[in-house]
C-alpha cells in the first residue's frame, strides 16, 4: 500500500512539475496570489497572536494551567494538567502550534505515543483571529459568522478529545516540569519565534496554492462535482475540495459563494478538517511523537462532521 501511494505522489508531483514547465507565467502569479493572500489577510491576524502566547507562555501560564486543571484533564482526556495548556495554546494560536508542542512534550518524555496521540485529537485547531477575524470579518465581511464557526470548531475538537479519550493506553503519571533556562532576550525570542512560524505559515499557503490551480487548470475534480451535482451547489463543492489542498484559499472561494447556512457550514466543517497544507504542517512535528498519523486524520475527519452539523445548528442564532 505504501509503494502505491508513493508512486501516485511522484507521478502527481511529476504532472505538477510538467505543468509549471509548460505554463511559468500562471503558476508564478498562483505563488503572488497565495503570498498576497498571506500577507494581506494572515499575516496580520496571526502574527501579533503569536507574539502574545509565546510571551504568555515565558510568562509562566503554562504553570498555572498545568497545576489548576489537572484533575479535569485527567478525567475527561486521560491526560496529564498539561493538556489544558496545549489545547489552550492550540486554540488561542491556531494550527500548528498545539502539534508542535505535543511534539516538545514527547522530546522531554512527558507523554508517551499513545497519550499523544490523544491530545492530537484534542489540540488541533485554527485560532480565532484566523476564523474571526481572516475568515469572518476578513472574507464573509460578518463578524457573526465567525463567531458561529469558532463556536462550532471548539466545540467539535472537544468532542474529538472525549471520543478518542479510549485510543491506546493509560502513561504513567509524570509531573508537568517545564524547562525554566534563564531566556537572555524573552522579547526578542519571542518575536523571532512568532515570524518564523508566521513565515511557515506564508510558504505552506504560497506552495499549496500552486497545487490549486494545478488542479483548476486539468479540471481535476469535476468527476466529483458532476457525481454530486444534484446534492450539492457544484460552487460549493468545488470550493471546498480545492479548500482540501490549501484551507485558506477554500475559505475565500468559499465567501465567494452567496453567503449561507450552507456555505458557512462548509467552511466551518474545512476549517476543523485543516486540508493537506495544515495536515503536513502538523504531521511535519507529529511524527517526531511517533503519533499514530492514521488516527489523527480520522479525529481530523470526524471534527469536520461534527463541525458542519454544529454550524447548521448555530448559524441561524448568529444572523
Amino acid at each position: 500500500m505504501k509503494k502505491i501511494f508513493k508512486a501516485v505522489t511522484v507521478i502527481l508531483l511529476s504532472f505538477f512539475l510538467l505543468l509549471t514547465v509548460l505554463n511559468p507565467d500562471k503558476y508564478v502569479n498562483s505563488a503572488l496570489d497565495g503570498i498576497k493572500l498571506w500577507a494581506l489577510v494572515v499575516l496580520p491576524a496571526l502574527l501579533p497572536f503569536f507574539f502574545i502566547t509565546a510571551l504568555l507562555s515565558k510568562l509562566g501560564l503554562t504553570d498555572f494551567l498545568a497545576k489548576t486543571l489537572k484533575k479535569p484533564c485527567a478525567k475527561l482526556f486521560r491526560s496529564g494538567g498539561y493538556c489544558a495548556y496545549v489545547f489552550c495554546m492550540s486554540v488561542l494560536s491556531g494550527y500548528p502550534v498545539g502539534a508542535k508542542i505535543i511534539a516538545d512534550l514527547s522530546k522531554n518524555g512527558l507523554v508517551g505515543q499513545d497519550e499523544a496521540t490523544r491530545l492530537s485529537c484534542l489540540c488541533s485547531t485554527s485560532g480565532p483571529l484566523f476564523i474571526v477575524g481572516s475568515v469572518g470579518y476578513g472574507m464573509f465581511h460578518d463578524k457573526n459568522v465567525g463567531f458561529c464557526i469558532i463556536i462550532a470548531h471548539v466545540l467539535s475538537a472537544v468532542f474529538c478529545g472525549l471520543l478518542f479519550r479510549f485510543y491506546g493506553k493509560d502513561n504513567p503519571n509524570k509531573n508537568f516540569l517545564l524547562n525554566k533556562t534563564a531566556v537572555g532576550n524573552v522579547l526578542y525570542d519571542c518575536v523571532y519565534s512568532s515570524v518564523i512560524s508566521v513565515l511557515i505559515v506564508g510558504g505552506f499557503i504560497c506552495v499549496f496554492s500552486t497545487f490549486i490551480t494545478a488542479f483548476k487548470s486539468v479540471n481535476f475534480f469535476l468527476p466529483i462535482t458532476a457525481l454530486f451535482k444534484n446534492l450539492i451547489p457544484k460552487d460549493l463543492l468545488s470550493a471546498f475540495l480545492y479548500g482540501f489542498i490549501e484551507c485558506t484559499t477554500g475559505c475565500k472561494m468559499l465567501a465567494l459563494c452567496d453567503l449561507s447556512t450552507y456555505s458557512v457550514a462548509f467552511t466551518s466543517a474545512l476549517i476543523s478538517l485543516g486540508g493537506l497544507s495544515v495536515w503536513a504542517q502538523s504531521i511535519a512535528f507529529l511524527s517526531s511523537a511517533n503519533v499514530n498519523v492514521k488516527v489523527f486524520c480520522l479525529s481530523k475527519t470526524v471534527q469536520a462532521v461534527i463541525a458542519f452539523l454544529l454550524s447548521l445548528i448555530l448559524f441561524p442564532l448568529f444572523v
